[in-house]
């Protein structure tokens, strides 16, 4: 059977009926997304995918419990549809299948890049929001997901990632360890979202509306130097980095977004933001060690249309990474500003 035939099967237990339009939805390297549209209902149903999540129905239960969390904050979440019964998800052989009420009153952060402080203020409300959930209750759905020393060790356990890379980009790889050290991404432990991209933001179309936080799959104990470097790495990935240096306003807008992101969570000490600051290199680095392992293993964890693609976005990534690290003084002058 065809992934769409099974989307199309699946979405009969979500309620969905067979007279529905469905649709791919763009972005996203991990799972299956469709959309299914009908006189009565607009809902996106997922599938989530178990060649990447070693026990699929763990990100599904962590994302549930942290969305009961919010919700009983009175904090905006996504709308889960429940299956048959009232099951929040059902488990398959092919993977975990859940289903959400499309936002069509909503659309992703990235398509808006100058809305990038509306986007960091929500996920620092999000992350004060979760300040007192339980982590015990969370399990590892990646394990070694943000772990840097773990990304670094399986991309450097590979004798071609030098020849790969190319003298510039190595020369770069190696600037890039010697400058972030050990641990750049330490701190105290508290629940984080785990991937704060701003595709993962959803910017209301009208007024009157609040942002809504998506796609819970890897909420897990870290730290806010995670959350914050890999909001800032999304502002300023490869091609907004590209447009917005060109017109001088790179450094304004990390800026922005970054002291919008960190207001919700109070004051912090003056001495914690040079390690913020270099959070976003940080993330930015292990990202492109992500990529670069991906490509070097064949391509088995992000998505790629052609060969190849994987080692492209390693090689842009890290780039970005390199030009970050070098804006860490002026953006750590600029967030300690009121």
């Amino acid at each position: 059977m065809t992934l769409e035939a099974r989307f199309r099967e699946l979405g009969i237990a979500f309620g969905i009926p067979e007279s529905a339009r469905w649709s791919v939805l763009p972005g996203g390297h991990i799972n299956a997304t469709r959309r299914a549209q009908w006189a009565g209902g607009d809902v996106l149903l997922q599938r989530v995918n178990p060649a990447v999540f070693p026990n699929p129905e763990i990100p599904c239960r962590n994302g549930a419990r942290v969305l009961a969390h919010l919700a009983g904050k009175g904090f905006p979440v996504p709308q889960a549809v429940p299956a048959q019964e009232g099951a929040a998800w059902l488990k398959e052989d092919d993977g975990c299948w859940r289903a959400f009420t499309f936002l069509g009153t909503h659309g992703g952060a990235e398509r808006t890049p100058e809305r990038a402080p509306e986007a960091g203020r929500a996920l620092g409300a999000l992350l004060a929001a979760l300040e007192d959930f339980p982590a015990h209750q969370l399990a590892p759905a990646l394990p070694g997901y943000h772990a840097l020393d773990h990304h670094r060790a399986c991309f450097a356990a590979h004798e071609e990632a030098e020849r790969a890379l190319g003298p510039e980009a190595w020369a770069q790889h190696r600037e890039l360890e010697a400058a972030l050290g050990a641990d750049p991404l330490s701190g105290p432990t508290r629940v984080i979202h785990g991937d704060t991209k701003l595709a993962n933001v959803l910017l209301p179309l009208a007024p009157g509306l609040a942002p809504v936080v998506v796609d819970f799959d890897t909420v897990l104990p870290g730290t806010l130097a995670m959350d914050f470097g890999d909001f800032l790495r999304s502002v300023a990935s490869p091609k907004e980095q590209r447009e917005a240096e060109a017109a001088g306003i790179l450094l304004p807008r990390l800026s922005a977004a970054g002291a919008a992101f960190l207001e919700p969570l109070g004051p912090l000490s003056e001495e914690c933001l040079p390690a913020l600051a270099r959070a976003p290199a940080a993330m930015a680095w292990m990202l492109a060690q992500r990529f670069l392992t991906d490509h070097l293993e064949g391509d088995r964890y992000f998505a790629v249309a052609t060969r190849g693609g994987n080692l492209q976005r390693g090689l842009a990534t890290l780039a970005l990474a390199h030009r970050l690290l070098a804006l860490a003084p002026a953006l750590t002058e600029a967030l300690a500003r009121p």
